[in-house]
C-alpha cells in the first residue's frame, strides 16, 4: 500500500505542470542548503539569533544574501505550497502508518482510504493550483484505493480488528462477503478440532453512515465516524443467512480505542472466543506494505557483499538484531 500511496502524490503532481515546477525549485533550495556548508552555516546562525526555540532547515531570507543560489519562492507561489501541505500531510502520515513493523498493519489499509477519501472531500485549497491537485488526489484515491474494501483478506483483518470493524466500509457487500468467508473458516475450524459447530445467530448487517472529516490530518476523522457508526447500530438488517455465536458476540462488543493494541484484545480473550481469537491473529499479522520486509532484504545484501565469510545464520542474526526496536537497545 506504501507504493499505492507514492503512486497517487507522484500521479497528482505530474497531472498539474505548474505545481510540479513549484516543487523542482523548492527541492532546488533545499538541495543548494544541503550541499553548501557555509549557507547552512548561515542558516542557523540567522535563525540562533532571532530566537530560542529549536533550529529549523531552512530560510527565505538567507538566500537574497548569497550569490549562485536558487532563485527564492515568489509569494503566489508560497501560498500554493500551503495548499499542498494541507493537502499531502495525511499523505505522508499514511505512509508511515503503513510501513510500520511493530505493530498489525493489515487492518489499517481500509480505514486509511477512507479516511483520505473523506479527508480530500473536506479540503479548501485557497488556490486554483491547489483544487487541481486536490482534484487528481480524490480521483486517484477512488481509483486505486477504493477497491481494497474489495480484497477479502484485507476486509477480514479490518472487521477483525476492535478498533475498526465495520465503520470504515463504504461497500455493505464487501462487509457481507468478508463475514460470510470469515463464517465459513470459523465453522470449519470447529470441525477440524472435533467440536460441534457453532451456534447459528441471525446475522446483522449496520447500515454504514456517510460521516464527514472536518481537519486534513489523517486521523481526525476517525472517531466523528464512530460516533456516527454508534448512533446508527440502532438500524440492523437482518439476513438469511446465520453467523457463528464467537463472531456474533465480537461484533456486538463495543470499539476500542484507536490507540489501543488489537493484538492484546484478542490475547485476552482466547478463553471466550479460543478459535476466533487464532483465526483472527491469522490475519492481523500479515503486512499490508512491503516496505519492512524489503529493508530487512537490504540488509541481507549488504550483509553478504561486505562480508562473503558471514555463514547463512549469523546473516540471519545480523538482520534479526537490526530489526530489534531500540528502546530494548537503550533502556
Amino acid at each position: 500500500m506504501a507504493h499505492l500511496l507514492n503512486l497517487i502524490v507522484d500521479g497528482a503532481t505530474r497531472d498539474n505542470a505548474p505545481v510540479l515546477e513549484i516543487a523542482n525549485r523548492v527541492k532546488a533550495i533545499v538541495t543548494y542548503f544541503k550541499q553548501s556548508v557555509n549557507a547552512m552555516d548561515d542558516l542557523r546562525a540567522e535563525q540562533e539569533g532571532q530566537r530560542k526555540r529549536r533550529v529549523l532547515t531552512l530560510i527565505q531570507s538567507i538566500l537574497a544574501t548569497r550569490r549562485n543560489a536558487p532563485d527564492m519562492i515568489t509569494s503566489s507561489e508560497l501560498s500554493v505550497i500551503r495548499d499542498l501541505i494541507i493537502l499531502l500531510t495525511p499523505f505522508k502520515q499514511a505512509t508511515e502508518e503503513i510501513s510500520g513493523d511493530q505493530y498489525v498493519t493489515s487492518s489499517l489499509a481500509i480505514p486509511i482510504a477512507n479516511l483520505l477519501q473523506k479527508g480530500l472531500e473536506e479540503v479548501k485549497p485557497f488556490t486554483e493550483f491547489g483544487v487541481a491537485v486536490q482534484k487528481s488526489l480524490l480521483n486517484l484515491v477512488i481509483a486505486k484505493l477504493k477497491p481494497l474494501e474489495r480484497h477479502l483478506h484485507l476486509a477480514i483483518a479490518t472487521i477483525l480488528d476492535p478498533r475498526f470493524k465495520r465503520i470504515h466500509f463504504n461497500s455493505a457487500l464487501a462487509v457481507s462477503n468478508a463475514i460470510t468467508a470469515l463464517s465459513k473458516e470459523i465453522r470449519l475450524e470447529h470441525r477440524r478440532r472435533g467440536q460441534l459447530s457453532p451456534e447459528l445467530r441471525p446475522t446483522t448487517t449496520t447500515i454504514i453512515p456517510n460521516s464527514e472529516n472536518s481537519s486534513p490530518s489523517l486521523w481526525s476523522g476517525h472517531e466523528k465516524i464512530m460516533i456516527d457508526f454508534a448512533a446508527a447500530t440502532s438500524s440492523l438488517l437482518s439476513t438469511s443467512d446465520g453467523m457463528p455465536s464467537e463472531l456474533k458476540q465480537y461484533l456486538d462488543q463495543p470499539i476500542i480505542p484507536r490507540k489501543e493494541n488489537p493484538t492484546k484484545f484478542w490475547f485476552a480473550c482466547r478463553h471466550f472466543t479460543p478459535v476466533l481469537s487464532d483465526i483472527t491473529l491469522k490475519y492481523l499479522i500479515s503486512p499490508a506494505s512491503s516496505v519492512s520486509s524489503e529493508s530487512g532484504i537490504c540488509c541481507k545484501s549488504r550483509s553478504t557483499n561486505n562480508r562473503s565469510r558471514l555463514t547463512a545464520e549469523h546473516v540471519n542474526q545480523r538482520v534479526f538484531l537490526m530489526s530489534v526496536s531500540d528502546k530494548y537497545w537503550f533502556d
